[in-house]
Formats: C-alpha cells, sequence, structure tokens
C-alpha cells in the first residue's frame, strides 16, 4: 500500500550507508544499523538520502541500499528511498528502481542546477508522481539546492494529489507558518530541521525527517511527543541539552562527522566516500566529549 498523509507521521531517520574499510557498500550491517532504530521508537526510515550519501553511490548500488533496508525492516515501519538527482528522466528511472525493490514511498528533492520558476517545480512534481505512479514526499531543502518551494506552490502540489508528504528543511519560520496554514490539512509536514524541530511540530508538523536520529534516536522520539503533548517549553528544554553536539556534527559537511559520531556510539558504519571526507581530528575529539553525557541519557531512557 501506497503512503498517505494520515499514515505518515512521528520521527523517520535519515540512515547513513555503511561501508567497509575500503569504501565499498556493507549491506549485511544494514540490519543491525535498523533494528537499532526501530528498538528506540523510530517510525520510519528515508535510505540514500544526503546523509546516505547518494551523490557518491551509483545508482545500482542506491537500489542496493533500498532493498537491503526494505529486507531489514521487514515491514515494520515504512522505507523511504531519497531520490535526490535534479532531472526528471533520473528522477523517473531511479524513483520506479527504488519502488520495485520494495521501497513504499519517495522522497524526492526539488530540482536544482537550472533555477526552475514555480510553475516549473509545480510541473515538475506532477511529472513525477505520474511517472512513478503515485504521491511522493516533497523535500525542500533551499540552503543546498538554491531553490526555495514558496508555500502557495505546496499547495498547488497538494491539490493536484502528486505530494501526500513534505520534508521542510528550510529555516525560515514565517515561510513554514504560512506553510502549515496552507496545507496542514492536505499533506503531512515533517520536519527537517533539529534546532527547529519542537517549535514546528507545535505549529502543525507531524513528525520529522532527521539525521542525528541515527545516534540518539530515543533522545528525539522523547522531544517529539513532549512537543506533540504541548509541552513546548521542555521540548525547547530537550533540544537545548543537544545543542552543543549538533553545532559540532553540522560543522563540516554531513555525513562525514554523522558517521564517526556513530562509530563513538559503539556502530561503526565505516567511511565516507569523495566528495564527502572524514572529520578533523579535533573535532572527533570534541564529538566524544559531548556525546558522553547525552549517551548515558539516551541508554537510560525507557522505549
Amino acid at each position: 500500500m501506497a503512503l498517505a498523509k494520515q499514515s505518515t507521521r512521528g520521527l523517520y531517520t535519515a540512515t547513513t550507508t555503511p561501508m567497509t574499510s575500503d569504501g565499498k557498500l556493507n549491506l549485511s550491517a544494514i540490519g543491525a544499523q535498523v533494528d537499532r532504530q526501530l528498538r528506540a521508537g523510530i517510525a520510519g526510515i528515508v535510505a540514500v538520502g544526503g546523509t546516505g550519501e547518494a551523490s557518491a553511490l551509483s545508482v545500482s548500488e542506491r537500489v542496493d541500499v533500498v532493498g537491503a533496508t526494505v529486507e531489514a525492516v521487514a515491514g515494520r515501519v515504512p522505507v523511504l528511498a531519497g531520490v535526490t538527482t535534479p532531472g526528471l528522466p533520473d528522477t523517473l528511472a531511479l524513483g520506479r528502481a527504488c519502488l520495485e525493490a520494495g521501497a513504499k514511498g519517495l522522497m524526492v528533492i526539488t530540482p536544482y542546477g537550472t533555477a526552475p520558476s514555480q510553475a516549473g517545480i509545480r510541473d515538475y512534481y506532477k511529472a513525477v508522481a505520474d511517472g512513478v505512479g503515485r504521491a511522493v514526499m516533497l523535500y525542500d531543502i533551499p540552503y543546498l539546492t538554491l531553490v526555495a518551494t514558496k508555500p502557495e506552490t505546496v499547495s498547488e502540489i497538494a491539490d493536484d494529489g502528486s505530494i501526500f508528504a513534505m520534508k521542510a528543511s528550510n529555516p525560515d519560520q514565517a515561510a513554514f507558518t504560512w506553510l502549515v496554514e496552507l496545507v496542514g490539512d492536505k499533506i503531512a509536514i515533517m520536519s527537517g530541521d533539529e534546532h527547529l524541530f519542537a517549535v514546528q511540530v507545535a505549529l502543525g508538523a507531524v513528525g520529522g525527517v532527521l539525521a542525528s536520529t541515527n545516534l540518539l534516536p530515543k533522545t528525539w522520539v522523547q522531544i517529539f511527543e513532549t512537543a506533540r503533548a504541548g509541552e513546548l517549553a521542555l521540548a525547547q528544554q530537550q533540544i537545548a541539552r543537544l545543542h552543543d553536539f549538533l553545532v559540532t556534527v553540522y560543522a563540516e559537511p554531513n555525513p562525514g562527522p554523522m558517521k564517526a559520531a556513530q562509530a563513538l556510539t559503539g556502530f561503526d558504519v565505516g567511511p565516507v566516500r569523495l566528495p564527502n571526507k572524514a572529520p578533523d581530528a579535533a573535532l572527533v575529539s570534541t564529538m566524544r566529549e559531548q556525546l558522553t553525557e547525552l549517551l548515558a541519557y539516551e541508554k537510560a531512557l525507557a522505549v
């Protein structure tokens, strides 16, 4: 069954892609990776997105990772495939292959590299949905693509049934507030920003697609439940405990620091591939110190 607004909520982890020490895919590690997330209460998995190093993987490797993730999840939660290619033909080909590999849905990034108009973005998502045969999750991340999808455009895309959800990774809170007003009853809005997560849930996001849930999934589930219960001040305090670490783990391009931090948690997913780089040794040392208390808190949390 395809994903829909009503069934999309909670925290989805944008997983890293495990690799061997020589940079080959380590598909056998995905089972343990997924189990760690689901035991913590994570509601879904997004494979081969930016955190999954999609741009460093071949098309066949991306599909292999999606297939291995689907197998590991075994129907327990939805698996979405990140589709971060900028052109329509490649997006359709990859999207269809990932769906055939078992993904329940696709998280499709806004087209980039050509500075598309809002009308172009609107028509692009209709072409994608029509081409793969189902609605998709719109992924808006203007600080990477240099293209922001206006809330009015999202509303038009939602009205024609091309999207069931949106990952909003835009720090413009005024735009987010208007987005909720326009489409909160039409699609599932998912926060894509750790620092703004609690506020965005309070405003109407029904969950999030985050990368740092790779490291502290139970902590983030607690934050989500707190914010969803209307205790925004407490949720903000819970995020404040993570602030310094979040600044550090994103101080260098993701997922280099994220993978290094995973190793510090006791789950080594291997190196990154070019153009990604391993983080500076001093940054790793700082993360080690910051994670000591955070991991102790994570371990003490009940599921």
